[in-house]
């Protein structure tokens, strides 16, 4: 193997012997002339030799009375010769490697894993302040000191990682646990109902229950009583010191509910129409820089899009990309709403009023919905049996 890359090397020249061919080889022999690669081509010898001894065989052809027929050169120096007459392609080849070499400093893009509730732009914003983004100088990159600057921007995040491969880098984090609210000190306190209801279920942590399943209650009735005596056994001699109990209560009290919301909406409505005259602007960004390819678009009021088209190599995309931005020009016209736009309408409304005003892990068990129609304007009145908590904590005082 060594043998054959020091051939290519030095390179050699590939012949053919016609004539006397065993005379030829004998005198090369005498001259010790090194051949090598000795076989046979259409019943004549054929060998090689070094491409700097190939003139030393014109006078062994004269003395054996052979003629040579060169079939190939091959190595090195053969190669480089061609190639000086396309200087073109040497340079071509050096610009190419030079290029390579410098855009491989260089960071062609930068991904995050592992978030699930925190939006991975925020991660790469963060990421961009340390000085990590897509286009940086791999040399001036600090992946510890990065990692540690997103932590400290961050502080929904527990742990940040940074790996780089070739030049490519990944962001992995991990997102904490929420930070548990300090319980208030424990003081005097009862749980009463912060509405009218039908007990479903009863949670006691601390503190008696005074009400049970089934039982209705009123809004302002004591449900979880943290101050309380100890209840005598009507079969026993009475106590005349009993128990007495004091502290906070704790648990939680669910019950169904009757709630009635009423919400109304304006059978006419404002939208913004696009008039059809659209303004472009294109840029090419390349490892991050931004080359404008027309004038940017004029302050001025209307939709804006962006559109944005990486190039890609092998399924992977590269930091070159070819952007549109354009803005449309809008006015804003008045339309009358079917009714079934409407009621749509008065239903999304009704939703957000659900949501604030039912308890959080509350819910809606049954409802009843109409719907009325007057003046352009449509009422929806929502008539909901809800499941829902009703202890709220109410606090006693004790001069």
């Amino acid at each position: 193997m060594l043998e054959k890359v020091f051939h290519l090397l030095s390179g050699y020249a590939e012949f053919q012997v016609e004539g006397d061919g065993p005379r030829f080889f004998n005198i090369t022999a005498k001259s010790r002339i090194g051949l090598w690669g000795y076989r046979r081509r259409e019943g004549l010898p054929v060998a090689r030799i070094k491409a700097r001894e190939y003139k030393k065989l014109r006078g062994v052809y004269r003395r054996s009375g052979s003629r040579p027929r060169l079939l190939k050169k091959r190595g090195a120096p053969f190669l480089i010769h061609r190639l000086e007459a396309r200087k073109g392609l040497l340079l071509g080849a050096l610009c190419g490697g030079a290029l390579y070499w410098f855009l491989s400093g260089f960071l062609w893009g930068v991904s995050v894993t592992g978030t699930q509730l925190m939006p991975p732009s925020r991660v790469l914003e963060a990421a961009a302040r340390q000085g990590l983004y897509q286009g940086c100088a791999q040399r001036e990159m600090n992946p510890r000191g990065a990692a540690l600057g997103i932590l400290s921007e961050l502080p929904e995040l527990s742990w940040a990682g940074i790996s780089t491969d070739g030049c490519f880098a990944e962001i992995a984090v991990k997102e904490g646990e929420p930070k548990p609210q300090p319980e208030e000190e424990a003081g005097w306190s009862n749980i009463v109902a912060s509405r009218e209801g039908k007990v479903v279920e009863i949670q006691a942590q601390s503190g008696r229950p005074e009400v049970k399943l089934g039982e209705a209650v009123e809004r302002g009735q004591l449900l979880i009583s943290g101050l309380y005596e100890e209840e005598q056994d009507p079969w026993a001699e009475p106590n005349p010191n009993p128990l007495q109990v004091t502290g906070p209560a704790r648990g939680s009290v669910t019950a169904e509910t009757w709630r009635t919301f009423t919400v109304q909406v304006s059978g006419m409505k404002k939208e913004w129409v696009e008039t059809g005259e659209t303004e472009n602007s294109y840029s090419l960004y390349l490892l991050g820089l931004r080359l404008p390819l027309s004038l940017p678009l004029a302050p001025g009021e209307g939709r804006a899009y962006r559109e944005e088209h990486p190039l890609k190599a092998l399924g992977t995309k590269l930091p070159v990309s070819l952007r549109r931005e354009a803005r449309v020009a809008c006015a804003q016209q008045e339309r009358a709403l079917t009714e079934e736009e409407q009621k749509a309408q008065a239903l999304l409304k009704l939703r957000e009023i659900q949501r604030g005003e039912i308890a959080p892990g509350g819910r809606v068990l049954e409802e009843e919905l109409e719907f009325h129609f007057t003046e352009g304007m449509c009422i929806l009145e929502a008539k909901c049996l809800c499941r829902e908590e009703i202890g709220e904590l109410q606090k006693v005082l004790v001069d």
